[in-house]
């Protein structure tokens, strides 16, 4: 989800005065942790709401913000998401082809997370045939996108002035 952020004018002489990349890109990634907390933030609050409260696996618990990968040293991505998802191949024309059905595969799911083992956020989130979807996860970031804008430039300008410092 790419959008244009005006006003980077004076961050753009920063990065130029800086000319390094790498230091640049590893400003970004905590300026981006900084801004995506804030979706983190809101999506805990989300599922505390939402939560099944005699369960002992708590969501929320397992929302977690982590810097994804990227090709080259120009993009910086950031998720927040749930620890854990679905174990088992569905049944469908693809795994059959494939001959994966009955097979597992790695997740993050386990019962050591902090919240125990949240496989079943997906089906919150998105919804079932009999269940209607109740988001947590989308709702946090389309409700904090100015807010998360504003963060990333007030925090990428900091970061950079302190790179130039120690110039």
């Amino acid at each position: 989800m790419a959008n244009e952020i005006t006003g980077l004018d004076e961050v753009q002489a920063k990065l130029r005065q800086l000319g390094n990349q790498r230091k640049a890109k590893n400003a970004a990634t905590r300026s981006s942790r900084k801004a995506m907390n804030i979706v983190k933030k809101a999506a805990v609050v989300n599922a505390k709401a939402l939560d099944d409260k005699d369960s002992p696996e708590k969501i929320w618990k397992n929302i977690i913000t982590k810097p994804g990968k990227t090709k080259g040293v120009d993009n910086v991505v950031m998720k927040v998401g749930v620890k854990g998802g679905a174990k088992n191949y569905g049944t469908n024309a693809d795994n059959r082809r494939a001959n994966r059905i009955g097979r597992t595969y790695q997740t993050q799911g386990s019962k050591a997370n902090p919240g125990g083992d949240t496989w079943h956020w997906r089906l919150v989130e998105f919804g079932t045939a009999t269940s209607s979807a109740k988001p947590l996860l989308r709702a946090a970031l389309n409700n904090n996108m100015p807010e998360v804008q504003t963060e990333f430039t007030r925090a990428y300008k900091e970061e950079l002035d302190k790179e130039i410092a120690k110039l």
